[in-house]
C-alpha cells in the first residue's frame, strides 16, 4: 500500500483542532464542529486508500455510498468513532484524545479501504508491513513480513486477530498503529 495515509491532512487537522480550542478540555457545544471535520478527514482516508490501491493494483474499482459508509461506521470494540468522540465530551477529554482517534480512525478507515479495493482488483494475498522502527509494538513485529491469503486473518502471539492493520479487537493493537498492507 505504501504510504495510503492522508498525513498532511491529518496533519492540518490536528493544528486546527490545536489552534481552535488550544489545550483545554471540550465541551459538549464543542461535538458538532469535530464530528464534522472528522468524517471529512475519514472520506479523505478512505479515498485514498482506494485510489493508491487501484494505482498499485492496475484496477479502477470504486465503491458504493454504502460501501464507504459501513467502513467508516464500522464498530471497534464495541463503538463507533463518533460513540468515542461523544464520549470523550461527556467526560471533559482533550484535544489530545480527539487527535488519537482521528489518528487511529484515520489509519483504520485506510487500511479497510485498501483491503477492500485490493480483494475487488483480484489480489489473492495480502503482506503485513511495519515501520521496522524502535516504535513498533511487539505484537506486530512478530506479524512483519507475514503473507496470508486475502480472506484470512492475521494472529498475533497473543491470539488477537485481524483483517488488516486497525481492525484488531484488543483496542491497544490499534491505537497508534502504522502498519501497512501490501497486495498481490
Amino acid at each position: 500500500m505504501a504510504s495510503v495515509l492522508p498525513f498532511d491532512e491529518l496533519n492540518r487537522f490536528s493544528t486546527q483542532i490545536r489552534e481552535r480550542f488550544g489545550e483545554t478540555k471540550l465541551v459538549k457545544d464543542d461535538s458538532e464542529d469535530i464530528i464534522d471535520m472528522l468524517l471529512d478527514l475519514f472520506l479523505l482516508a478512505y479515498s485514498t486508500g482506494n485510489n493508491v490501491t487501484n494505482m498499485n493494483l492496475g484496477s479502477a474499482w470504486t465503491p458504493t455510498l454504502n460501501d464507504v459508509t459501513k467502513t467508516v461506521n464500522k464498530k471497534v470494540a464495541g463503538k463507533t468513532w463518533e460513540d468515542r468522540v461523544k464520549e470523550y465530551f461527556s467526560n471533559g477529554g482533550s484535544v489530545d484524545d480527539i487527535v488519537r482517534i482521528a489518528e487511529t480512525e484515520t489509519h483504520r478507515i485506510a487500511n479497510t479501504a485498501a483491503l477492500e479495493t485490493a480483494k475487488k482488483a483480484g489480489a489473492k494475498s495480502k503482506t503485513w508491513v511495519t515501520m521496522m522502527d524502535d516504535r513498533v509494538r511487539e505484537t506486530h513485529d512478530y506479524l512483519e513480513g507475514v503473507t496470508i491469503g486475502i480472506d484470512d486473518e492475521f494472529i498475533t502471539f497473543d491470539g488477537d486477530h485481524a483483517f488488516a492493520p486497525g481492525l484488531f479487537d484488543l483496542t491497544e493493537n490499534n491505537v497508534n498503529c502504522r502498519c501497512e498492507l501490501l497486495f498481490s
